[in-house]
């Protein structure tokens, strides 16, 4: 599985559309903070009345620190995933377009491997992506006068590994879909209903029209929108355990779908 591991990485570290959907992430990251700094800090307000923008008063802005700001920027709306989604959705379905899939099949025998290897290819990715655009965030905090209070140390390293082992498990999903539909056009289509988080608000919409959206904090969407961005509690481990399950059957599905349908 490491051989496949490292010719995935050598692909990925190839593939100028990883460097292009991170270059996406960032323009939104610096969208996001360009934003609140405009409704949130004096100078920013001027300069959005000069814009023709709606004000907004001072006291309405809610108060961020620099985790709750990097998880509403992206992982609360879902863009993250739909980014990291497209990704992974474009290296595993390249596989199956291409028929390179055969020739990974015929050198290595045990399939497994194979979501295995992608399984750590998205983790490894995602965690650069968490990395560089929560390091980005940094950066423009300070550009933008510090619009966000520096969050504690305890805050960050129980929040960003958390969110890292949730948007894996969202890979896994992708890689699901993937799998079972073997076409980039349908992958990408599976990242934006699940990943985006699209389907699971449409369906509570519905079910809550009959009182009975209670399921929606089950889901993997809910466990990373409002996913606590400090350890107060064991429940806040709930997340944890959702993805563990979600990431875990979502998995076996993909290595079932790949071994008992032919290449």
């Amino acid at each position: 599985m490491f051989n496949l591991l490292r010719m995935d990485l050598y692909r990925l570290k190839r593939s100028r559309y990883v460097y292009i959907c991170l270059g996406i992430l960032l323009l939104l990251t610096s969208l996001a903070y360009w934003m609140v700094w405009l409704e949130s800090t004096p100078q920013g307000r001027e300069t959005a009345m000069k814009l023709g923008m709606v004000e907004i008063e001072a006291d309405s802005w809610p108060q961020y620190d620099t985790i709750s700001m990097f998880q509403d920027v992206g992982m609360s709306g879902g863009a993250y995933n739909t980014i990291l989604g497209i990704v992974i959705a474009l290296f595993v379905c390249v596989d199956f377009g291409s028929g390179f899939i055969k020739n990974i099949m015929s050198l290595h025998r045990q399939r497994w491997k194979y979501i295995g290897s992608k399984l750590l290819t998205a983790g490894i990715l995602s965690f650069f992506y968490i990395i560089l655009q929560y390091g980005f965030s940094l950066l423009l905090n300070q550009y933008f006068d510090r619009i966000a209070a520096p969050a504690a140390l305890t805050d960050i390293l129980f929040y960003l590994p958390k969110a890292w082992f949730l948007t894996v498990a969202f890979a896994s999903l992708v890689i699901l879909v993937c799998v079972l539909a073997r076409s980039i056009a349908i992958g990408i289509l599976g990242v934006i209903a699940f990943s985006s988080g699209l389907l699971v608000q449409m369906l509570s919409f519905i079910t809550g029209l009959f009182g009975i959206n209670k399921w929606t904090e089950y889901t993997l969407y809910y466990s990373l929108t409002y996913a606590p961005t400090g350890y107060t509690g064991i429940g806040d481990l709930k997340g944890v355990l959702i993805g563990f399950v979600f990431l875990s059957v979502y998995s076996f599905l993909a290595m079932v779908s790949l071994s008992r349908r032919d290449i």
